[in-house]
């Protein structure tokens, strides 16, 4: 998939409702991050991601502007971070199954994040949603970098 950037197994471990922080610039140049809220991967390879569009707009008006994307996905019990990059995303409309995969991955980041110690109010605050507020980007992974601390953080995975 994806050029062989992704491996199923990939596309799996950034859909099972775990940490989504994307990043881009603005015209400027400067930093733009958001945090999104679920994956969906297709049989291509292209990585949708799904985020609350009122607190990412930044981020929108950058992927608009053409700027380049990078997203990590990371499991908080493990701390096991994968970054996928491209040159280019483009903002889409909203698919039937984005809002049912959002609200599964949100129940399962918010499970994930009690089981390493965050305080249900706080883990339901950091994951809750409406689903009116949803938007997505969509791009397909040019590179994927291992993000996860140690000796082989930042090492690219090859296909």
């Amino acid at each position: 998939m994806a050029n062989g950037v992704l491996t199923a197994e990939l596309a799996d471990f950034c859909q099972s409702g775990i940490s989504v922080v994307m990043a881009s610039r603005n015209s400027s140049g400067r930093p733009v991050i958001g945090r999104g809220v679920a994956c969906r991967i297709d049989a291509e390879g292209r990585v949708r991601v799904i985020f609350r569009e009122p607190a990412n707009v930044a981020f929108q008006r950058a992927i608009a502007a053409s700027a380049p994307i990078a997203v990590t996905f990371t499991r908080p019990y493990s701390h096991r971070s994968i970054q996928f990059k491209a040159s280019r995303a483009e903002i889409v409309h909203l698919s039937p199954s984005d809002g049912p995969a959002a609200i599964r991955q949100a129940r399962a980041f918010r499970v994930e994040l009690v089981s390493v110690g965050y305080d249900e109010t706080l883990a339901s605050g950091y994951t809750r949603f409406e689903p009116h507020e949803l938007a997505a980007a969509e791009f397909l992974p040019e590179s994927a970098f291992v993000q996860t601390p140690g000796p082989s953080a930042g090492s690219e995975l090859t296909p």
